[in-house]
């Protein structure tokens, strides 16, 4: 039996409560059975490990668990699912959403996270930068790449209409979205969402952006409906994100569930992605992207469009991240050469 474990806390307009409730979704479409265990279990019960056993009760000899990390709940928390796990002679893999020392540098303590890393018995991350990363960090165990994130989409897929239009969805904290105070004013943005959950936002925006304040998820894809998504991390002095560079980012997804050709920069793991499969345009800078836009013509736009409708159904379905599953199952159990 293969077993799927997701945090409970309350949903926000951030990814971080929908990748995690979609991967469980889309792993109980192929067999995996959920389980779920709350973010502030260890604040809730004084008896949290005896609330995790319960938790795995039905896990035994043989069994695969994947747990979906990090959860945010209490160090001591993660740590005893995986040992809790192993008692019960299963294996234990994590589906890494965001690796935290590489994210944060300044408040993860890189060791500390890699121990814990290495405590499993594989792992799922974004992309093969992650992994290589990983393993120059002295990770040995099984990794898979899993590739862009499944996005369970409500809204049926509509073939967005041409225009030159950006739309850039996220979490709009400086370090992540403060570039948008100096884009250029040749191009037209709209922005969507908030800064950790406020959408009176710590960075003033150029006056070519226009902010659309934060939308559930329904109203935000069919407001997504023509032109372009952009994924752009950089501050207000337009230093870009190191960490995006090689993660996989949630918005990628969202973007590619409504059809929308993507706009990224040349050098991330999701640029070089949209140039080898044809999904969008990857650039060097947002200043002469006006340029580069006016060049593409509607008929090239629908071949845009066309590659990305070919993508679009494998990410609402997930195909990507039960495909990084099933590889992770067969590697642990020793029946892959990975």
């Amino acid at each position: 039996m293969e077993y799927i474990i997701s945090p409970l806390q309350p949903d926000t307009d951030q990814a971080t409560i929908k990748a995690k409730m979609d991967t469980a979704y889309f792993f109980g479409k192929i067999g995996f059975r959920k389980l779920f265990l709350s973010r502030y279990v260890f604040w809730n019960d004084k008896h949290w490990r005896s609330e995790i056993l319960g938790m795995i009760a039905t896990v035994t000899k043989g069994d695969v668990v994947i747990f979906q990390i990090p959860t945010y709940a209490e160090p001591e928390v993660e740590e005893a699912v995986v040992e809790l796990v192993h008692k019960q002679g299963a294996l234990i893999v994590a589906f890494v959403h965001d690796v935290e020392y590489l994210r944060f540098p300044d408040s993860y303590n890189k060791q500390e996270v890699l121990k814990f890393l290495k405590s499993f018995d594989g792992l799922i991350v974004g992309t093969k930068l992650v992994k290589d990363q990983l393993a120059a960090d002295g990770v040995s165990i099984p990794m898979i790449p899993s590739g862009p994130w499944g996005y369970h989409q409500p809204i049926a897929y509509r073939r967005p209409k041409f225009s030159q239009t950006l739309h850039y969805a996220g979490n709009l904290v400086e370090r992540k979205a403060g570039f948008l105070r100096n884009v250029p004013a040749d191009l037209n943005i709209k922005v969507y969402g908030s800064a950790d959950g406020d959408t009176k936002l710590p960075f003033n925006l150029a006056e070519s952006v226009d902010y659309l304040g934060s939308y559930q998820q329904e109203a935000l894809a069919l407001a997504l409906n023509d032109g372009y998504g952009l994924i752009w991390d950089a501050d207000t002095e337009n230093h870009f994100d190191p960490y995006a560079k090689i993660n996989m980012t949630h918005k990628f997804s969202l973007y590619l569930s409504v059809g929308l050709p993507v706009i990224a920069f040349n050098q991330t793991a999701i640029g070089r992605y949209v140039s080898e499969n044809g999904l969008g345009i990857a650039i060097d800078s947002l200043d002469n992207l006006s340029n580069i836009m006016s060049g593409i013509t509607e008929d090239d736009y629908n071949q845009l469009a066309d590659k990305v409708a070919n993508i679009s159904d494998l990410i609402r379905t997930g195909r990507h991240n039960q495909m990084a599953a099933l590889q992770a199952v067969l590697a642990v159990k020793g029946t892959l050469p990975f």
